[in-house]
C-alpha cells in the first residue's frame, strides 16, 4: 500500500441545537478538557471543540438529535478512581460493564446521552 494511517485526529459527538453551554459545563467544567476555537469556516454550524492529549473531541449539532446507543469514544485515564470519585461528586451516574482483564473501566453519559468510556490499563 502507498498510504498509511498515523493517528485519530478527532472524535465527533453530537448534541441538540443550542447545546454549547451544557457541553462546555460538562467537557470543560466537569472533565477539565480545554476548549479550542473552531475554525471560522465551520463556526457558523454551532457546537464546540475540546482537546484531549493530541486528539480533539468535536461536539456538533444534529437536528433532530438522537444519542447513539452503543457507539462511544474510550479515553485512557491515569488515576481512574480519582476520576470516578470526582464524577460521583458531580452527580454523574457511573455505569459498569463486563470486566476486561488488564483494564479498569466504566461508562458515563454526557448531558446529551452520548456514551463515554474511561479506562485505565493495569
Amino acid at each position: 500500500m502507498l498510504f498509511s494511517f498515523s493517528r485519530i485526529d478527532h472524535v465527533q459527538l453530537t448534541g441538540p441545537k443550542g447545546c454549547e453551554e451544557k457541553a462546555r459545563s460538562f467537557y470543560n467544567g466537569i472533565l477539565g478538557l480545554k476548549e479550542i476555537p473552531k475554525p471560522s469556516s465551520v463556526k457558523s454550524s454551532g457546537g464546540c471543540w475540546f482537546v484531549i492529549g493530541t486528539q480533539e473531541i468535536h461536539i456538533g449539532i444534529e437536528d433532530p438529535f438522537t444519542p447513539p446507543v452503543k457507539a462511544h469514544p474510550a479515553f485512557v485515564i491515569q488515576n481512574i478512581e480519582e476520576l470516578r470519585s470526582h464524577l460521583k461528586e458531580q452527580a454523574i451516574e457511573i455505569k459498569e460493564d463486563r470486566p476486561i482483564v488488564g483494564r479498569t473501566r466504566f461508562f458515563v453519559r454526557d448531558p446529551f446521552g452520548n456514551r463515554l468510556e474511561f479506562l485505565e490499563y493495569e
